[in-house]
């Protein structure tokens, strides 16, 4: 029976960030332990609709959760020693994201590898931060949670980075390098540009391979696993968390990805996975936000309340329910988005 992989996250990030997440993620074993994974691929990702889709093996998920409190259990000194290892993680990558600002080829270099290198230990932090309360019975998670908030802006703030110094380095590329991968970048061997444009268009990643070109259910059969994707039916409105009050009426703009941000007109309803920083230029012309992901202190949430626009958040299906053009209601008093025609 194929395994069964939930999407869970929906970013437009570079392929390096894809990359430095996925690779690190999937460490086998990671770094903190000696048990190695068992269920693999861990994660899968899909590019389309100019984002980037992450499918996790929701048992391989389990097993990294009861794993850590296993061996925090174990060792009452494993929670602290997580902590200490993620502050020098983040020693050298935290003051470069911060800045949001472009690197060059040898710091970038560098860059991606300790980024990479950090992950399994940004992944045990998050989990140990994001678990159920009735799996942490008993343990105390010290500073970790003070620690986890030093790296809200590491995912996003690293992408834009890395675009931005790709960009700077390869200038003939035009909007293609973020299709580069860290070992291109690193060995100097820079596919054509046609190869990056087809890969910019689509892609799977899993298991440390690329598949450029593949329909999803050929990289199903392959990797023998199930993609749960939403099935979506034509309905009337759509709930979701209010991050900021208020009521709005607009036309829909869809933004998935970095691609459309500049599409987006005075007025119009921004429709997203989940906002990041480069988005903003867009969001100070939307008159509100909906978005499929997100709590109250999400990117839009946080955006929207400093703006004062009507934000509606964690709607799970927005993006596959509205599309370009549709004139729409955004109750954000009552969390409830609706067609109007």
């Amino acid at each position: 029976m194929a395994k069964k992989y939930e999407k869970l996250f929906s970013r437009d990030f570079s392929f390096p960030s894809v990359e430095a997440w996925v690779r690190g993620e999937s460490t086998n074993p990671k770094q903190w332990t000696d048990k190695k994974q068992p269920f693999l691929p861990y994660i899968v990702t899909e590019r389309s609709d100019d984002t980037v889709h992450f499918y996790y093996d929701l048992e391989g998920v389990e097993w990294v959760q009861d794993l850590l409190v296993k061996l925090a259990r174990e060792d009452k000194g494993f929670i602290k020693g997580v902590e200490k290892t993620v502050l020098e993680k983040l020693k050298y990558i935290r003051p470069i994201y911060e800045k949001e600002e472009a690197i060059n080829l040898l710091e970038l270099k560098r860059f991606l590898r300790e980024l990479e290198d950090g992950y399994p230990w940004f992944e045990a932090m998050w989990w140990f931060c994001q678990m159920d309360d009735r799996k942490l019975v008993g343990l105390k998670l010290g500073k970790i949670t003070k620690v986890r908030a030093l790296t809200d802006k590491l995912c996003n703030s690293s992408d834009t980075v890395i675009r931005k110094s790709l960009a700077k380095i390869y200038p003939n590329l035009g909007d293609r390098p973020s299709a580069l991968s860290a070992g291109e970048i690193t060995s100097g061997k820079i596919p054509a540009k046609g190869v990056l444009e087809k890969r910019s268009k689509g892609y799977f990643f899993a298991n440390h391979k690329l598949y450029v070109g593949a329909s999803k259910s050929t990289i199903a059969k392959k990797l023998r696993i199930h993609f749960k994707d939403e099935v979506v039916k034509r309905i009337k409105h759509l709930k979701g968390s209010i991050a900021q009050r208020g009521i709005v009426r607009g036309y829909v703009r869809r933004v998935m990805g970095h691609k459309q941000i500049g599409f987006v007109r005075d007025g119009e309803i921004l429709v997203s996975p989940m906002t990041i920083p480069d988005f903003l230029p867009a969001m100070v012309k939307a008159s509100a936000y909906v978005t499929d992901e997100g709590g109250i202190l999400c990117h839009a949430a946080i955006i929207a309340r400093e703006l004062g626009k009507p934000c509606i958040v964690g709607t799970k299906f927005a993006t596959k329910i509205f599309k370009d053009g549709d004139f729409i209601e955004v109750d954000a008093n009552r969390g409830v988005v609706k067609f109007l025609d």
